[in-house]
């Protein structure tokens, strides 16, 4: 899927695990969630000299379900050693940072997995992509309401 309708996933996850702890914040953490596995475009331009091989490594192991969990446990104890200091002290939990990181992540490569080009969810037990081809890449009408509703959800 397109990066804006990640994001807009992402912050879905993030308002749905800490929304009442930590009010519109919560969205933000969710979109960078949602965005970390697309990372893997630029992690692959430092690896590989070849736009094949870039390409290929792309929706690999950073789309996995085992970077999802790996990624949850890594991510949510940074981000609440992050932002549990000062005055925020005890306001949110390790395991409320790792659920939150946990949705951000899985749920991104499981849409791509719903697009024609598929994504590796199995990696690195698997190079299969799961591509179920039901969704395309940029499909506003699967992004324009949820954006709707997440704005709604803002204010």
């Amino acid at each position: 899927m397109d990066s804006l309708t990640q994001i807009v996933l992402g912050a879905a996850c993030g308002e749905a695990v800490l929304g009442k702890k930590i009010g519109n914040k919560a969205l933000l953490f969710g979109a960078i969630g949602g965005t970390i596995p697309d990372l893997d475009v630029f992690v692959g331009r430092l690896l590989f000299n070849n736009e094949i091989q870039t390409m290929a490594f792309h929706r690999g192991f950073m789309h996995s379900i085992l970077f999802s969990i790996l990624g949850a446990f890594v991510f949510g104890w940074l981000f609440h050693v992050l932002y549990n200091n000062g005055r925020r002290k005890h306001q949110t939990t390790r395991q409320n940072w790792m659920i939150l990181f946990f949705l951000a992540l899985f749920t991104h490569p499981f849409l791509d997995s719903f697009t024609p080009y598929g994504t590796q969810l199995f990696a690195p037990f698997s190079n299969y992509r799961v591509a179920l081809n039901t969704i395309s890449v940029v499909d506003p009408l699967y992004t324009v309401p949820f954006l709707i509703c997440l704005i709604i959800v803002m204010f």
